[in-house]
């Protein structure tokens, strides 16, 4: 019976005619048609729009080297986007290209989520390249992993963190576990709730902190086996960085 009346009411209205709500039309709420919007002097904006703000899947520009694309709610960036900045550090020209595919909330990085930024120098030349792979909290890597590969010695740094546990490595990432093993690392830094160990490739300048770091090696090979699966993901992470 409701769908005999609702075909009937069409029927009776003119061609272009609105169909009132509830009376076999969608809401005005539901029907979010695409709008461009223009956000300030230099954002713009073309998706789904509810209230005369991004609401829904839509996109947000800032001039020609920045953008989001991606859900929003209520005028903010919420739920899962892609974020691309590029720009020139002001101090030293270098060119910089930051990327992020994950969770927002808030207008913010809220959430699982991979970052990546590649860095060039003013003449066009590779700097580093980096990766952030884990959950972040205000646009920050708050657990997980970051990879950084640069035009350094070493050309590599390693960065895990979890609650109350953190390690952080300089080194090679062609034999992590191995260099791990004979404690031939360049720098390794290791925090796990209150037990705090780091040693330095180079032999202490007295003989107690010759001593000191010698005891961090022998404690460091204990947790060989808790490490190594982070180790693993080091590697597997800094094979997706290319200095090009």
């Amino acid at each position: 019976m409701k769908k005999k009346l609702a075909l009937l009411l069409a029927l009776a209205l003119p061609l272009g005619a609105a169909v009132p709500a509830g009376e076999g039309s969608p809401s005005a709420e539901a029907a979010s048609a695409k709008q461009w919007l223009q956000l300030s002097s230099r954002a713009t904006y073309y998706g789904e729009v509810a209230n005369g703000q991004p609401n829904g899947q839509g996109t947000i520009r800032w001039g020609d080297d920045k953008y989001y694309s991606g859900s929003f709610a209520y005028g903010k960036r919420s739920g899962r986007g892609k974020y691309v900045n590029a720009y020139v550090d002001g101090g030293t020209q270098r060119q910089h290209r930051v990327v992020y595919q994950g969770s927002w909330s808030g207008d913010a990085m809220n959430g699982s989520g991979t970052r990546t930024e590649q860095v060039k120098e003013a003449d066009g030349s590779p700097f580093s390249d980096g990766i952030e792979v884990g959950v972040f909290r205000a646009n920050e890597l708050n657990r997980g992993y970051k990879v950084v590969h640069a035009m350094a010695d070493p050309d590599y740094s390693f960065s895990y963190r979890a609650k109350n546990y953190r390690l952080d490595i300089l080194g090679s990432n062609v034999s992590l576990v191995s260099d791990w093993k004979t404690g031939t690392l360049f720098d390794v830094r290791y925090r796990k709730g209150s037990i705090s160990r780091s040693y330095s490739l180079f032999q202490g300048s007295t003989d107690a902190e010759e001593k000191a770091r010698l005891a961090s090696l022998k404690y460091l090979r204990g947790v060989t086996d808790e490490v190594t699966p982070i180790l693993w993901r080091f590697r597997a992470l800094s094979e997706r960085l290319t200095l090009k």
